[in-house]
């Protein structure tokens, strides 16, 4: 009879502990894993501003598209040009110095003559390309560190003219590209944020098919 009521007496005070330890415990807390992964998600405005970001803007549409050899005039009240798309190659690249994996260099051979009375300054911002979908591509600058391709451009004084090449990164199977040159990009970028923007100022770019 005593060793039963021992017993008895035993369970009772373990279970008792139990109810008493369970009460006691900490509240649950959300898992480690999943605060990591919160704290680490962008918002989705994030995550829009990043991409577009790293998108090149879609440029507007060119009026008339012209052909490789022929000589363009872009004469407006800014500006005295003649515009010549030479010819294109390729470029594997060279040690370090090469496209990304699955694309290509396409190296544009271009001619720009100053016919008017001030000196004029380009940059490669005048320069993009586009494909067959629209799809547009920034000049590859990492290409103007290799030794043999000279950039056409800074700036042309009166009665003089550049030649060299504008280098492009894109998709190995991309074809039916357009290059897009853009005399007045650094004052057209400017005028949209002025408070009266020029009406006399051409911002509409000069197409030239680079596939023959």
């Amino acid at each position: 009879m005593n060793q039963q009521l021992r017993t008895c007496t035993g369970w009772t005070a373990i279970t008792s502990l139990l109810i008493l330890t369970t009460g006691c415990s900490a509240p649950k807390s959300v898992p480690e894993s999943s605060q990591s992964s919160n704290a680490a998600s962008p918002s989705a405005s994030d995550r829009s501003s990043s991409s577009t970001a790293l998108k090149p803007a879609i440029p507007p549409s060119p009026k008339s598209t012209h052909s490789i050899g022929e000589a363009v005039a872009i004469k407006e009240q800014n500006l005295d040009l003649q515009f010549t798309v030479n010819g294109t190659r390729e470029h594997p690249g060279k040690g370090v110095i090469k496209p990304n994996r699955g694309h290509k260099w396409v190296l544009v051979d271009m001619t720009i003559a100053n016919k008017g009375k001030e000196p004029k300054t380009l940059s490669v911002v005048s320069f993009q390309m586009i494909d067959s979908n629209n799809n547009p591509y920034e000049v590859a600058l990492l290409a103007g560190a290799l030794e043999e391709v000279e950039s056409p451009t800074g700036e042309i004084s009166p009665g003089e003219q550049r030649r060299g090449e504008v280098t492009f990164e894109v998709p190995e199977n991309t074809e039916n590209l357009t290059l897009l040159f853009k005399p007045n990009s650094s004052q057209c970028e400017a005028s949209t944020t002025a408070p009266q923007p020029s009406e006399s100022l051409n911002c509409q770019p000069i197409a030239i098919k680079l596939n023959r």
